[in-house]
């Protein structure tokens, strides 16, 4: 999946829209985006376009939003035939809260638009469109919010099921099926009913054909508003309407039969679903009922604290660790931000973003040696180059150590000031 790019207008030809955007308006007028709050937290709204991270629905996670972390993002594809549901929920002080959320489609260049957002006083996102798309989800709370948010990503078929009063389990042949001893393949579903089961349109739109043919026998066709496809219904014992009729979802086209080359077989339903150009698709997403399950998250007392590692992980940039960024030795130090199913959503120091599966934590403030500096150094705020020195250690001073980011030390004062040092020598006790 690309990464985002996006980018935000000056504000004199910036017209607000969204609940977010309002809100940044009011930010720029009362000179907040001139605070180094306010500047952080533009900055963070935009970085999180740009992460890679990847989820897979159905998906669910906990999230710390406070301190320096006001925004989260999650990306993901929705496939063909499926309407996706975003759901929030608060542990934090509802009535102050301020949480904006805002759905992008990534197209293959890496550009990002906005398809969606959640409105005001709403805790619900709700998209859906006839084809795959790779989408990033934005969350962000208010300036010095905090809060604990768990977010729902689901999906339901876009279409209703095309026989009353049956599901997915009265399905008795898939796509890709063999036909006619392997020379071709179903390029529908067969979905079982009794001989005159009422088939009914699974959208709204109007009938484009009605007629018969050597394979289907009695057919009816309905080409769906909003979706660009066209659905087909075969082997039916009756047809009820006629080619140009408008119809809603759920009205009745006709009733099941075994017409056609279906005459030797039980009564059932072929179900096709054709998209323009692109031919036949699978119907199966399209109308597949059967509930999402969400997977369930332990509970953690580390969400929203800096830890140190037990032992070593691995860092991954998917949810479902399969994916893997990065290495870390034990005793790394490590911010959780989220929490999964699977384990931690992580932010190493150096500002990566990561999943790491279950793993023992602890806590940063016991020490893990002591180290007697031989030689000015600089105590950074990142253990990275060109970090902000928090201030210059003389070389006589004795310091705690913390924890470990790859060549760097955390450590702790004589007087209580934390930052990073560089390594002069491999550290004992690591």
């Amino acid at each position: 999946m690309a990464s985002c790019n996006l980018r935000i207008p000056p504000i004199t030809q910036w017209f607000p829209t969204t609940p977010r955007e309002f809100y940044e308006r009011d930010l720029r007028r009362q000179k907040l985006d001139r605070t180094p709050a306010g500047r952080a937290w533009l900055r963070q709204g935009e970085s999180v376009l740009s992460d890679s991270l990847l989820v897979t629905v159905p998906y669910r996670e906990k999230d710390y939003f406070g301190d320096s972390i006001s925004a989260h993002s999650y990306c993901f594809t929705l496939p063909a035939g499926r309407r996706l549901i975003v759901s929030t929920s608060s542990s934090g002080n509802d009535s102050t809260l301020r949480l904006f959320a805002d759905l992008f489609k990534i197209s293959e260049t890496g550009n990002t638009e906005r398809v969606t957002y959640m409105a005001k006083d709403d805790s619900v996102i709700t998209y859906g469109s006839g084809k795959d798309e790779s989408l990033l989800l934005r969350l962000q709370t208010g300036l010095r919010d905090e809060a604990t948010i768990t977010v729902d990503l689901k999906t339901e078929p876009v279409l209703g099921f095309p026989v009353a009063g049956r599901g997915r389990s009265d399905i008795i042949s898939f796509w890709g099926a063999d036909r006619d001893a392997g020379r071709r393949s179903h390029e529908g579903i067969d979905i079982k009913a009794p001989r005159g089961t009422p088939v009914v349109a699974a959208a709204d739109g109007f009938v484009s054909n009605v007629g018969t043919n050597n394979l289907g026998g009695k057919v009816v066709s309905v080409s769906v508003t909003g979706l660009s496809v066209s659905l087909y219904y075969a082997h039916l014992d009756s047809q009820l309407v006629s080619v140009g009729m408008r119809v809603k979802k759920g009205d009745t086209l006709g009733t099941v039969g075994n017409t056609g080359n279906a005459i030797t077989t039980a009564p059932h339903l072929h179900f096709g679903i054709y998209g323009g150009w692109s031919g036949a698709r699978n119907p199966l997403p399209y109308v597949d009922d059967r509930p999402e399950r969400l997977p369930k998250l332990a509970t953690t007392k580390w969400l929203g604290d800096t830890a140190r590692l037990a032992q070593k992980a691995t860092v991954f940039r998917t949810s479902d660790l399969k994916e893997r960024l990065a290495s870390l030795e034990r005793h790394s130090v490590v911010w959780i931000t989220g929490q999964t199913a699977k384990g931690y959503r992580v932010l190493l120091p150096d500002g990566t973003n990561g999943y790491i599966g279950s793993t023992t934590l602890q806590p940063i403030e016991g020490q893990i040696t002591r180290r007697k500096l031989n030689t000015p150094l600089p105590l950074v705020a990142q253990p990275v180059g060109g970090a902000g020195t928090v201030r210059s250690l003389t070389g006589s001073e004795t310091v705690e150590v913390l924890g470990y980011y790859e060549k760097y030390q955390l450590v702790r004062t004589e007087d209580g000031a934390t930052g990073w040092l560089p390594e002069e020598q491999p550290a004992s006790g690591r």
